[in-house]
């Protein structure tokens, strides 16, 4: 607890007043040395101009009221204490970190408050003689110099450089006395951030001066640049901390609730958190440095798992960068995974393999004698598109369109309960192959009302709307087809039982077809590799020629009867 000192305190040899208190004992390590700037009052009127008193602290806080004993010096002592008690208790919290917009408001207060002190009286211009005659000086052209010199020190990248280039500008501005009349305390990192800005800030002042000078009152054209400074209150503080995150669970329910998050997404980040929880052994975000970053990774690794950048890693990389984009209401001020990977070099012999054409054939053969609906249909349409197996298991029946050309097609996009797609090019329309028709994919489609084609019951009732952490039905489905294929005698642990469709598909289709490769990307929803390749959007009729090569029937009906898989 702050103690007030009610009174001005006298001084022996001087009849005016004087300030004083005593820093904390827990505070002096890190404040002595420093500058204390205070404005006062110069009157009693509530409106009073004021002026700066800067002392250099130490185990008290002394200086003068500039008043003898009167109602000016207790107006003048309640300012200082008032500022003193609000200095004391930002240092007692500890430095703060602002956002970019807080940091650029501060600037804007710098250069308000020099043009506010020298647009009046700009520094001087003079005449001086040189060699070669006459040549005008101004005290700015100094000023230019600081900044420039200040620059360089900038460029260090250093503690030391910084230090050396907020000395060269004390002469326009005392950064920290200007920081200790707002009672600001700064974390290094928002230090750093102001010091960088603060030539520029500079330079723009000596510009509007420069005019001034010449006698130019115009409006500065820099002021509106820079957004009002509002300082916090302690009340404003208490609530900003009432909202931050306190667990990794609140971090996590913010980041999901920012954005449309696939249901498996957050299944499976929500493990990698648990783990790193375990990992921690606390579940406070804020409190997890860099090293512990690091150790995660190798014990990661450790363990001989794959892709650790692109899972584990990843997922919290990405939490940690949403809380720092997000830091005014999360309360986190660095990402302790950024830049933390695990370089893993690919092994040979783990590379996914596709199918081969006798592989695709027995699929589709079996595929054809089954009568439960996904095992009997969706490898069919994972063969002709070359689709995710997800995106086929979640279709509805409204999803099965005619486009103008009066072709039946597949309408792959999200599904009305929540099935979600990987990426914004997954979203496509694709015909449906002829072999599909022939067997009479339509007349089941038919009987599933306006439902899900593959879950939901057997009249195709819709399925109710998904909570944003529920893992959507059709990944069942999409399992059980997977375990069918392997029970086909598809062991290869390097062929996908759904995803090598895929993978075959993408050679197949232009060996077949003799088609542009771009075209078989839009067909299975694969993202364009550049931004022109992003303008192609090819016609369904286009598709369905492409498609249409593929002789689905003809690789059923080839395929090996008695032959076991491991000898065709």
């Amino acid at each position: 607890m702050v103690m007030r000192i009610s009174r001005p305190m006298k001084r022996a040899g001087t009849k005016n007043e004087q300030f004083k208190k005593r820093v904390p004992t827990a505070l002096l390590p890190i404040l002595r040395g420093k500058k204390l700037s205070i404005y006062l009052p110069e009157t009693t009127a509530p409106d009073s101009a004021t002026y700066m008193v800067t002392v250099t602290l130490s185990d008290m806080i002394t200086f003068s009221l500039g008043a003898p004993a009167s109602r000016l010096a207790k107006v003048r002592h309640a300012a200082a204490l008032g500022h003193v008690e609000a200095f004391l208790e930002a240092a007692q919290r500890g430095p703060e970190d602002l956002s970019h917009l807080e940091i650029t408001s501060l600037l804007g207060e710098i250069h308000k408050a020099l043009l506010v002190q020298y647009e009046a009286d700009p520094p001087a211009r003079h005449k001086i003689v040189v060699d070669d005659g006459v040549e005008e000086w101004s005290e700015l052209s100094e000023w230019q110099e600081m900044i420039s010199d200040a620059e360089v020190g900038i460029l260090t990248l250093t503690p030391q450089g910084r230090a050396a280039a907020v000395a060269r500008v004390s002469r326009i501005v005392d950064l920290d006395a200007f920081l200790s009349a707002r009672a600001l305390v700064l974390s290094g990192k928002s230090y750093r951030d102001l010091v960088e800005g603060l030539p520029a800030t500079l330079r723009r002042v000596v510009e509007t001066l420069g005019q001034r000078s010449h006698g130019n009152y115009a409006a500065d054209p820099y002021a509106a640049q820079y957004p009002a400074w509002k300082a916090k209150t302690a009340a404003a503080r208490q609530r900003g901390t009432e909202e931050f995150v306190k667990t990794f669970d609140d971090l996590f329910d913010r980041w999901k609730a920012a954005d449309k998050r696939a249901a498996s997404t957050i299944s499976t980040w929500r493990g990698y958190v648990a783990r790193f929880k375990q990992f921690l052994g606390h579940d406070d975000p804020h409190r997890v440095e860099r090293v512990d970053a690091l150790r995660w990774k190798d014990a990661l690794v450790a363990e001989g798992l794959k892709k650790i950048s692109t899972t584990y890693l990843a997922a919290l990389n990405t939490l940690y960068r949403f809380g720092l984009t997000n830091s005014e209401t999360t309360g986190i001020i660095r990402n302790p995974f950024d830049g933390v990977k695990a370089p893993q070099k690919a092994t040979a012999g783990t590379k996914r393999l596709p199918f081969t054409r006798v592989e695709v054939a027995v699929i589709l053969s079996a595929a054809r004698k089954e009568k439960l609906a996904h095992l009997r249909w969706i490898p069919w349409l994972q063969a002709q598109t070359g689709s995710r197996v997800a995106e086929i298991a979640q279709l509805w029946a409204t999803m099965v369109i005619t486009d103008d050309a009066g072709n039946p097609c597949l309408n792959i996009t999200t599904a009305p309960d929540g099935g979600s797609l990987k990426n914004e090019g997954s979203e496509r329309v694709v015909p449906i192959h002829p072999d599909l028709i022939a067997d009479g994919f339509l007349e089941f489609v038919k009987t599933r009302g306006r439902g899900p084609l593959f879950y939901g019951g057997s009249k195709g009732k819709a399925a109710i709307q998904l909570r944003d952490d529920q893992k959507h039905p059709s990944k069942g489905v999409s399992n059980r087809v997977g375990t069918w294929v392997r029970g086909l005698g598809i062991t290869d642990k390097r062929k996908g039982p759904t995803h090598s469709f895929r993978h075959w598909f993408k050679s197949e289709l232009p060996r077949i077809a003799k088609c542009n490769i771009r075209l078989v990307d839009v067909i299975q929803g694969h993202a364009a590799e550049s931004d022109a390749d992003g303008y192609h959007h090819a016609e369904t009729t286009e598709m369905l020629e492409a498609i249409s090569k593929l002789d689905l029937k003809g690789m059923a009906d080839s395929a090996p009867k008695a032959e076991k898989l491991a000898d065709a």
